[in-house]
């Protein structure tokens, strides 16, 4: 993902059970699966049973990624410019026939939001998708847990919560 998240978030509006890590506050991302009923995954938390009977349920398959073409390399773009490119990123994802579910990747105050894609790819398919829109990680779902997995980052992989 774009993953820039939160990172304008300080010491000062911090809110969250744990501390930064090298990957600074997207850790604490929550992630709105833009489905009927909506479904929110708080990236803070281990994962219940529910959850992931739920997230089993969205049709993409034990594993998948999410990924966004928003803010290539973490730099904020203008409105028009990130909403092109989630067009193309959208578009790309028809073009393989993978199945992709809507999803809001947003920092715990709500400030800022990335309009992604949960797709059904594996995650050399998903790392090399992200790179193409020059994304610093991607979030993979494996099953049971989410990771933050680098793209274009030099930073270790993160099992979450």
């Amino acid at each position: 993902m774009g993953l820039r998240l939160a990172a304008e978030a300080s010491a000062t509006n911090y809110s969250g059970d744990s501390e930064p890590t090298e990957w600074g506050v997207f850790h604490q991302t929550i992630l709105y699966f833009r489905t009927d009923p909506p479904l929110r995954i708080d990236l803070r938390r281990d994962l219940s049973a529910s959850d992931r009977s739920m997230l089993g349920g969205l049709g993409l398959g034990r594993s998948f990624c999410i990924v966004t073409a928003e803010d290539p390399m973490g730099v904020a773009q203008a409105a028009d410019v990130n909403d092109a490119l989630v067009a193309r990123l959208r578009e790309r994802a028809r073009q393989i026939e993978a199945v992709q579910v809507d999803v809001d990747a947003c920092g715990v105050d709500g400030s800022h939001c990335e309009n992604s894609i949960a797709i059904a790819i594996n995650i050399q398919a998903a790392i090399r998708l992200a790179d193409v829109y020059r994304q610093l990680a991607i979030f993979w779902f494996d099953g049971d847990a989410f990771w933050i997995i680098p793209v274009r980052s030099n930073k270790a992989k993160l099992k979450l919560p």
